[in-house]
């Protein structure tokens, strides 16, 4: 296998020194951020970096957290310095290095950051925070140096980010910044990506890359999908038998390491939003036998369904459950699932108890069943005391189950995707988009261009309609990646439906990206994410076809068990 990293290695360095690379043939441009800031005036002449480290000056409210941001963030831009530099070079302006007019660039010489609210560690992200923040480089009332301003930390998290993307290397061995002012805000306030647990078991440092990388696209929900029929790795304090459904023993997440994780989103201003998708989806739950058992010709044949609707203490369990997740969780979203319980109604009905029990309720087919189980989890889900908002995938309204106003459905079924958003919009509920958006689905050469091409609002609801849209989500379902490939599998893939999500409405086509040199960013994207390797973000050059590479090397066995 270290043959084959090595390759890789060696065609990646090629691929990035080579600006004709892969497809499209295409030049990076200089300092672009990305995703594409709301509005961004660049001045012609460029900004030079003559030291090794850029110090940071607070200038308004400050805590721990904006200090360890800022202290990260100094690394960052310090580590890419110390890359991209020549060792000559470096001190020395080159006659050959691109600047507008005969004089040499002005020297950066601090950044300013200004939070203008206080802030404190016990501060979570949440549902419509304000990531707005402004962002000024040597402009007339900020000379020498750039000011990054906002309202709220989060803001500041933000601007910070764009901060640390505005730097660039120039042929001559010298390094720039960019000049000009940025004033920047998200389209959406729920810009998700979806990492899967229960089918192939990730590490604590690869969830910790991707969150890393979420923060580079400016995405602010890592939504877990911590459980499915494959493995339980979820170690439930009350229900500590649940963990026997893991792959093995030293494949569970204890709750200090999921404290660790919400704790390291936290501090890059990004939710976690845990999911436990029942009735479906629960082969891995079978330790505390609450799955329905499954029958041929009348007899047991081995095999277990969806979570059996005649064991009453169901419900108790699963209220118990879900309140230790709300409560160790802090965001007020829990995703409940629902999704795929169809793929069980043959278990239900070949179940002599089952059969017995739908006739006492004069239920004659599998959808009643589910319907039942349903509306008795919205119930429990109302009742827990942490009075948590529900997130439900759309098969649950596409059976007709009433839920909560307040409620969040979750798109995700191809192809017909605008007329479910039309559907669930017009019943009133907010909408969350992933169908064109799972980066799982995996085609030959680059198919990142179709992640542009999907817009939320392009199934011509009204207003009112387009306002219920809170966001979408990028998934990547683990049946295919692990450890060995995850990150390069989901990025810089998800970086378009990043900029769909946060850029306005009219910046993020395909055709206006190509028009707008938007696409050329993404090389540039290669080289700064050639810096995160620097602290422990590896594989990420594969924009292009390089990732071929490394899709078909095989991963864990999903369904094996100790």
């Amino acid at each position: 296998m270290t043959h084959h990293y090595l390759l890789f290695t060696v065609l990646a360095t090629w691929c990035l020194s080579h600006a004709n690379c892969g497809f499209p043939n295409v030049n990076p441009t200089l300092g672009e951020p990305w995703p594409k800031p709301q509005q961004q005036v660049w001045d012609p002449a460029l900004f030079r970096v003559d030291i090794d480290v850029v110090p940071f000056n607070i200038t308004g409210e400050t805590c721990a957290d904006l200090e360890d941001a800022v202290s990260r963030y100094t690394n960052i831009i310090a580590s890419f310095i110390a890359e991209f530099r020549g060792v000559t070079a470096s001190r020395l302006y080159a006659s050959g290095a691109s600047h507008v007019g005969d004089d040499p660039p002005l020297l950066l010489e601090q950044i300013e950051v200004e939070l203008r609210t206080a802030c404190s560690e016990d501060q979570y992200p949440e549902y419509g925070m304000d990531e707005s923040y402004s962002l000024t480089v040597n402009t007339g009332d900020a000379l020498g140096r750039a000011v990054i301003a906002a309202d709220t930390i989060w803001g500041a998290y933000r601007g910070l980010e764009t901060m640390s993307q505005l730097f660039y290397y120039d042929p001559s061995g010298a390094v720039f910044v960019r000049s000009g002012s940025i004033v920047d805000f998200p389209r959406y306030s729920y810009r998700g990506f979806l990492l899967d647990t229960g089918r192939h078991f990730l590490s604590l440092d690869v969830i910790k890359q991707n969150l890393d990388l979420m923060a580079f696209h400016k995405y602010n929900v890592f939504h877990w999908h911590l459980v499915d029929d494959p493995s339980f790795p979820f170690y439930s304090v009350r229900f500590p038998l649940f963990v026997l459904g893991a792959f093995r023993e030293d494949k569970i997440y204890s709750p200090d390491q999921v404290a660790d994780v919400i704790e390291y989103a936290r501090k890059r201003g990004i939710r976690v939003i845990p999911e436990m998708d029942t009735p479906g989806h629960t082969r891995s739950w079978n330790s505390y036998d609450i799955l329905t058992r499954c029958y041929t010709d009348g007899e047991p044949d081995g095999t277990f369904g969806p979570l059996d609707p005649t064991n009453s203490s169901i419900y108790s369990l699963i209220t118990d459950l879900l309140d230790e997740v709300t409560q160790r969780f802090p965001d007020r979203s829990v995703h409940i699932g629902g999704d795929e319980v169809s793929f069980g109604y043959d278990c239900w009905l070949s179940n002599p108890g089952v059969q017995a029990w739908m006739a006492e309720r004069n239920y004659t087919t599998p959808q009643e069943v589910e319907a039942e189980y349903i509306t008795n989890l919205l119930e429990v889900v109302a009742g827990l005391p942490e009075k948590p908002q529900y997130m439900v995938w759309q098969d649950v309204v596409d059976q007709g189950i009433t839920i909560k106003e307040d409620a969040i459905v979750h798109v995700w079924k191809e192809p017909e995707w605008q007329a479910e958003m039309d559907k669930v919009t017009s019943l009133g509920h907010r909408t969350v988009l992933s169908s064109c958006w799972y980066l799982n689905k995996i085609s030959y050469g680059i198919d990142w261009y179709k992640y542009y091409d999907c817009e939320p609002e392009s199934f011509g609801g009204s207003a009112q309609q387009n306002e219920l849209i809170i966001g979408g989500e990028a998934c990547m379902w683990g049946e295919y990646v692990d450890d060995t490939n995850v990150v390069a599998r989901s990025w810089p893939r998800a970086a378009a439906p990043a900029e769909r999500l946060w850029s306005a409405k009219g910046a993020n086509s395909h055709s206006e990206a190509a028009s707008h040199h938007r696409l050329r960013d993404s090389a540039n994207i290669l080289s700064k994410f050639k810096l995160r390797i620097v602290r422990g973000v590896i594989f990420t050059y594969m924009l292009f076809t390089l990732y071929f590479y490394f899709t078909y090397i095989p991963t864990y066995c999903s369904n094996c068990r100790p």
